[in-house]
């Protein structure tokens, strides 16, 4: 007994038509208008290439920005520590 909708989960009794994500999916569209919905999920699920494009960007920085830390902290360790030259009486 699959899901009318998505096919692949079980329905939530014998007597219902889908499982439990895909009727809420249809609550939602039956609160809201399907256009509404189909633009939020237009808006927040997919990208034009301009977008992907500056996200690739942005990891790339992260990753550049990260290995440049991880070189500046290993030449840390290679200086001389510095050492009281005299005590104080």
């Amino acid at each position: 007994m699959k899901c009318y909708f998505c096919q692949e989960r079980e329905r939530v009794g014998y007597w219902s038509y889908w499982c439990e994500d895909c009727a809420n999916l249809r609550r939602m569209l039956l609160i809201y208008s399907p256009e509404k919905c189909i633009d939020i999920l237009k808006r927040t699920l997919t990208r034009d290439t301009a977008q992907i494009n500056y996200k690739v960007q942005q990891e790339i920085k992260k990753i550049v920005n990260k290995e440049i830390e991880d070189k500046t902290e290993d030449d840390s360790y290679e200086q001389k520590p510095t050492t009281r030259s005299s005590k104080k009486k």
